[in-house]
């Protein structure tokens, strides 16, 4: 674990680059990874119970697509949104009737008040530390009044760096670790109401740090 500033590893084009590399790798480890993980998909179940299906569901940092398509088999419109062009390209190829769009979370190209909920699931650790605030600005403005956000993320301190990704040497990426108390003042800061937290251990296969689960609400 590093702890000193590294603005590079947070950079887009960074980010963008290493998901790119390993997109197939990644679809092989990780696309059919939900049916393993009984409280994802118990988070995202409750998800579903709680939006609306007058707008679409904002996916941010889709991949390949695991989140949307769960979501799209259970009647939810989905438009799923990432960095990297092959993880869109295989997301459009694996899920039904889903819409992709390649962005950053910082800048959505939606208009205000499009989606009736966002999912972050394992995206936002790609951001530094001092950008979550904005991202969770932008989008809190594409919800709907009382839309709904989740977000998944690595639970910790400080923040880790990579330079090998499911076999492929990459420049180096960061990711950020939140404690839960600080993750969730940063989300009731920017105007959401937090309604659920949840939180489990790591799997063998996983990065060995815990997950945390935080259900809001926009104001």
């Amino acid at each position: 674990m590093v702890t000193s500033a590294n603005a590079a590893p947070f950079d887009p084009k960074s980010v963008r680059a290493a998901y790119d590399a390993a997109a197939d790798d990644y679809v092989a480890a990780f696309a059919d990874d939900l049916d393993r993980l009984p409280i994802d998909r118990s988070v995202l179940d409750a998800t579903a119970e709680l939006l609306s299906r007058k707008h679409p569901v904002l996916d941010i940092g889709c991949g390949p697509g695991q989140v949307a398509t769960y979501l799209a088999d259970r009647g939810i419109e989905m438009i799923g949104m990432d960095l990297a062009p092959r993880m869109l390209l295989l997301a459009a190829q694996r899920t039904r009737g889903g819409r992709f769009v390649n962005s950053d979370m910082r800048a959505l190209p939606f208009s205000s008040q499009s989606f009736s909920g966002a999912v972050a699931f394992y995206s936002i650790q790609h951001l530094p530390r001092l950008a979550l605030g904005d991202a969770l600005s932008e989008i809190r403005r594409v919800l709907v009044p009382d839309g709904i956000l989740v977000v998944a993320t690595h639970l910790g301190h400080g923040e880790v760096y990579v330079d090998e990704f499911l076999g492929h040497q990459i420049d180096s990426v960061g990711g950020t670790l939140y404690a839960e108390d600080e993750l969730r003042l940063v989300v009731e800061r920017r105007s959401f109401r937090v309604e659920q937290v949840r939180k489990r251990g790591p799997l063998a296969h996983e990065h060995q740090s815990e997950r945390v689960y935080l259900t809001a609400r926009r104001r």
